[in-house]
């Protein structure tokens, strides 16, 4: 059985991305309404060179458009006032349990699903300090992925699996760490993204002004 911890977040209970609740934590971003140019920017930002921003400010901004909702008016007041960080609960991204459900319907971690983790994971030598450590490559990740999608039968849509696509492989982008193995995501690095809202420091510090 899975276990919750913790009370819900103010704030945090409708937002389900814990990569949006560490931007949000850090400052970058505020916790409720934020303008699409300004989150695009950030999560542009979060990205190591040479990464190109351009896809990414553009697939951003479309993504935030739609993420409180589908109809005109709903677009219209993204458009104009920005996208509701603490609204995405119910949204059309919205994957209602289908994903990693490391975050339960009230915003609180859950352990046993963020545990679940290591079931799918494989050591890897970090290539900058030469330590071994847990972690998952895109081959692992997409192992996982499908294994959330499968064991979502019978309430899942098929879109689900896709818009999985666009969250953990894109982490993996972001915030991987390079070994000969491959890039990889630290499940350390996962534990302090969800259950901290804390993005490892070689990101954080892309977000500084320049």
């Amino acid at each position: 059985m899975s276990t919750s911890t913790g009370q819900p977040d103010a704030g945090l209970v409708g937002n389900a991305c814990p990569f949006l609740r560490a931007l949000a934590e850090d400052g970058a971003i505020p916790h409720d309404r934020v303008a699409l140019g300004q989150v695009s920017s950030v999560v542009a930002d979060a990205f190591a060179p040479p990464v190109s921003r351009t896809p990414i400010l553009l697939q951003v901004f479309g993504i935030g458009l739609i993420a409180n909702g589908l109809g005109p008016r709903s677009l219209w007041r993204t458009l104009r006032g920005g996208v509701r960080l603490d609204a995405l609960r119910g949204g059309p991204l919205d994957k209602k349990g289908v994903g990693s459900r490391v975050l339960d319907r009230q915003g609180r971690v859950d352990e046993h699903q963020l545990d679940r983790f290591d079931e799918f994971a494989v050591d890897f030598s970090d290539a900058r300090t030469g330590a071994t450590e847990r972690g998952l490559g895109i081959a692992q990740l997409r192992t996982m992925m499908d294994a959330n999608f499968a064991r979502a039968a019978g309430r899942r849509r098929r879109i689900d699996r896709r818009l999985m696509e666009s969250e953990w492989p894109v982490l993996l982008a972001m915030m991987g760490k390079p070994s000969a193995e491959g890039t990889y995501l630290s499940l350390a690095e996962i534990r302090t993204l969800v259950a901290d809202r804390r993005l490892p420091e070689r990101v954080t510090e892309r977000l500084k002004p320049r």
